[in-house]
């Protein structure tokens, strides 16, 4: 009984540097881990950030492309109101033409047939 005392003594200063060292191992896994966190976040943010510049770049080309393309459209709608205005006066020019050589027609007609009647007594 005399070394019982002792004894507990000695069981409760091993279990509390049993403890000690499981607290110790404990807080060095979950220290990696905020330290995994923390990379991770980092990480994480630099990412974003970059995707905030990217956004911008793509935000600039995507209106450079927007303005080409209705430039592009205007240009494209000019080329086909000429286009057509040509078209209109060619085809009045064709029915310009084929009048004239239905009068020609006629009048080469009319001169043959001249031609071809006998003399007047």
């Amino acid at each position: 009984m005399a070394l019982a005392l002792p004894t507990i003594g000695l069981i409760a200063f091993f279990g509390s540097q049993w403890l000690d060292g499981r607290f110790d191992a404990q807080a060095n896994h979950v220290s990696q881990r905020i330290d995994t966190v923390t990379v991770t976040a980092a990480r994480a943010n630099d990412s974003a950030v970059r995707a905030n510049e990217v956004a911008g770049k793509v935000n600039d080309r995507l209106i450079a492309v927007e303005t080409k393309q209705v430039q592009d459209m205007a240009a494209n709608e000019r080329f086909q109101n000429g286009t057509l205005n040509r078209l209109d006066r060619v085809q009045d020019s064709i029915v310009g033409l084929s009048n004239a050589v239905a009068a020609l027609t006629a009048t080469l007609q009319a001169i043959a047939e001249d031609r071809n009647r006998p003399p007047a007594p």
